[in-house]
C-alpha cells in the first residue's frame, strides 16, 4: 500500500522539534476548528499556529481531503496531553480540520460527520492514512481508549489518562459524541 498523497510538507513548521523517535502503536485523532476555506490554508494556518505555541502534529487533513504530513512517523511530537500514559511517545497525531464545533445545533454537528455528508473526502483521507499507518507501523485498526494500541481520539486520551480533565475534541459516537 502506498502512502497517501501529500499536498503540504509540514517539516518546515516542525523542523528539529521532535523530542526523539520511537515506533508507534497508536493513532490519535484531533479536531482543529477552522472555516473550511478552499486551498491549503486550512493546513498551513493550523501548522503555523501549532508551531508558534510549541506543539507539533504528524498530519493535518482538511475538508477537501488535502493532507499535510511531517514525513517522520517515528517523531515524538507534543500533540496530546496525556500525563503518565506517555501517549505522545507511542502515537501519531492527526488534526481533522472542520468548522463543526461552530455549528449551532448538535443535530447539525452530527449530520456534518455522517458518511454521506460534506466531510466524505476528509473521512476517506483519514481512513487512507490509518490504513497505511496500520501496515507501516502495525497499528491495529481497532478503537483504543488511549492507553492500548489502536486508534483513539484526544477526548479518549483525556478521559483515560487525565481523569476527564482535558480536551473535548473527537468524542467517539459510541461513547455519546
Amino acid at each position: 500500500m502506498k502512502r497517501p498523497k501529500v499536498q503540504v510538507d509540514l517539516r518546515p513548521y516542525f523542523k528539529d522539534e521532535a523530542r526523539g523517535h520511537q515506533r508507534k502503536t497508536m493513532i490519535v485523532l484531533h479536531e482543529t476548528v477552522s472555516h473550511d476555506r478552499p486551498g491549503m490554508s486550512d493546513i498551513t494556518a493550523p501548522a503555523a499556529f501549532l508551531d508558534a505555541t510549541g506543539l507539533e502534529i504528524h498530519g493535518i487533513i482538511d475538508l477537501e481531503g488535502n493532507s499535510g504530513w511531517c514525513y517522520d512517523r517515528t517523531a515524538i511530537y507534543d500533540h496530546t496531553a496525556s500525563g503518565a500514559c506517555g501517549v505522545n511517545s507511542k502515537s501519531i497525531g492527526f488534526e481533522q480540520v472542520s468548522d463543526i464545533p461552530m455549528l449551532p445545533t448538535n443535530k447539525e454537528r452530527i449530520d456534518a460527520w455522517r458518511p454521506t455528508g460534506p466531510r466524505r473526502k476528509e473521512l476517506n483521507k483519514v481512513a487512507e492514512w490509518c490504513a497505511w499507518l496500520s501496515q507501516a507501523e502495525n497499528i491495529p485498526l481497532v478503537y483504543s481508549d488511549g492507553d492500548e494500541p489502536g486508534i483513539t481520539s484526544h477526548w479518549s486520551v483525556s478521559q483515560t489518562c487525565l481523569d476527564g480533565d482535558g480536551h473535548w475534541d473527537c468524542k467517539p459516537k459510541h461513547l455519546g459524541g
